[in-house]
């Protein structure tokens, strides 16, 4: 089934769990939401992402110019939101960027693996699960 109305914010770990490891659920909930879903990323979210995989230890992963096809694959297939409001509602300040994604891009999920993120589940209609829980999920109800 293919839904395009299913929102998904997808957080940094997330993200870099699906490049380090392409068989992984990560990696297959970013699939999904590439073929079946609308993937939301704001300009904070991508910054960080590039500043993230920018480091040094991931240099033997991936190389400064996959960093920038990724970036451009993300601004070329994704939506990108504006973030009008912003929130202060997580204990980790800088994974507000997530709920404020979230929240302006009326998402119907945000993926993630961070417990201070985790623990504020739901927020309004968004629903914040860990990548297997939303796998789960999403083949129970396409089954």
């Amino acid at each position: 089934m293919i839904d395009f109305s299913i929102r998904l914010v997808l957080d940094t770990n997330i993200l870099i769990s699906s490049i380090l490891a392409p068989n992984s659920i990560p990696a297959q909930v970013l699939n999904w939401g590439e073929n079946r879903g609308i993937i939301l990323y704001s300009h904070d979210t991508l910054s960080e992402l590039s500043s993230v995989l920018s480091r040094t230890k991931f240099a033997k992963y991936i190389t400064p110019k996959e960093i920038d096809g990724l970036s451009e694959r993300i601004k070329i297939n994704w939506h990108c939101v504006p973030i009008i409001q912003r929130v202060n509602l997580c204990r980790d300040e800088k994974d507000n960027k997530f709920i404020d994604l979230a929240l302006n891009g009326n998402a119907s999920y945000l993926i993630t693996g961070d417990d201070d993120l985790l623990v504020l589940n739901p927020i309004q209609d968004v629903l914040i699960l860990k990548p297997r829980d939303f796998w789960s999920l999403i083949n129970l109800s396409s089954g």
